[in-house]
């Protein structure tokens, strides 16, 4: 054994060498073909934004090239990318089509070549941007409070604006047609306290035309409070007396001709609501102002003092009244 291994090595050193220079050439010059899929990528000024078709951006490269080539790719960062250019004095928007070449594909070993692109062509639709000032509008809620609870006052805390950058296209159309930007919805499900949102990223929809909708986002921080309060409920004070105000100079008699005392149905607080009697609150009518130019009935609407706060009717009373007036004197 010994023997074999140490008889003519000169000769088993000359074809181990051979063998090596061999594969190396063989890696030299065997071409092998390949594919792979990368995404397109699209470096622009901050000035413009654009949009890419095909939406998903995959490409497919047919690569050729020798084998040793070929097995570097899996250890190479390849990219594919294209540069937006002459946005500097962009006014409209612009459509390029962009046919993919070699030149455009980074980190590729000098060896390897790109027999074909899958697509070969990508349009770009460059917009130049533009910033405005919009006003943010009360944002909906969503859910119910918890029982005995209702949505009171909503209101937007702080600064009621944003800025938002955009299409100049879409931010005119924006400026044109809305009042302003949306807040998500705020989310009531069952709660019963107040609840203070804030909203970072604020996106509005905007319909160009009947097949082009456009999302616009900003993020400049906007503070919604909505206000969760006990629900109101309605009750009635029974037999609440009314009185009657009038100048004893003009007014002769006065009758209140519908019913007296009167029930008044209220709404407010449910704890308020069932404390309420009619020797809690003043009812009264006011004709002093009345002229006496006639005896025939006439409305007058009702008045009621000292209602808690919180508390108001449901529906404003107006009572049947006639009266008799001291005819008015003539200066001569």
């Amino acid at each position: 054994m010994w023997r074999t291994l140490t008889v003519n090595w000169p000769m088993k050193l000359l074809a181990l060498g051979l063998a090596i220079l061999v594969w190396l050439y063989a890696q030299g010059v065997v071409i092998k073909k390949t594919e792979i899929e990368i995404d397109f990528e699209v470096g622009h000024p901050v000035t413009v934004d654009v949009t890419v078709k095909p939406e998903h951006r995959r490409v497919k490269l047919h690569l050729s090239g020798p084998a040793g080539a070929i097995a570097e790719l899996a250890r190479r960062d390849i990219q594919v990318r294209h540069a937006v250019q002459d946005v500097k004095d962009l006014t409209a928007d612009r459509v390029d089509s962009v046919r993919l070449t070699q030149s455009m594909v980074l980190n590729l070993p000098a060896q390897v070549q790109v027999v074909r692109f899958e697509p070969g062509v990508f349009d770009l639709t460059v917009r130049p941007l533009a910033t405005m000032t919009f006003g943010v509008t009360l944002p909906r809620t969503v859910g119910k409070p918890a029982p005995g609870y209702a949505v009171g006052r909503t209101s937007i805390r702080g600064r009621g604006t944003v800025t938002v950058t955009g299409p100049v296209a879409v931010l005119k159309r924006m400026q044109k047609e809305l009042k302003g930007v949306d807040p998500d919805p705020v989310d009531v499900t069952n709660r019963s306290e107040s609840i203070i949102d804030r909203f970072r990223h604020i996106q509005t929809t905007v319909e160009l035309d009947n097949t082009t909708v456009e999302r616009i986002q900003c993020d400049d921080l906007v503070e919604v409070s909505v206000e969760i309060k006990r629900a109101d409920v309605t009750g009635v004070i029974k037999a609440v007396p009314i009185s009657v105000l009038s100048d004893p100079d003009v007014a002769r008699e006065v009758e209140i001709t519908s019913s007296n005392p009167l029930d008044l149905s209220v709404e407010g607080p449910a704890e308020v609501i069932k404390t309420l009697t009619a020797d809690r609150v003043h009812a009264f009518i006011d004709v002093r102002k009345r002229k006496p130019e006639t005896d025939a009935p006439f409305f007058e609407k009702l008045i009621v003092h000292g209602l808690p706060e919180g508390v108001r009717l449901t529906k404003e009373e107006e009572l049947t009244v006639t009266a008799k007036f001291k005819p008015s004197s003539k200066t001569k």
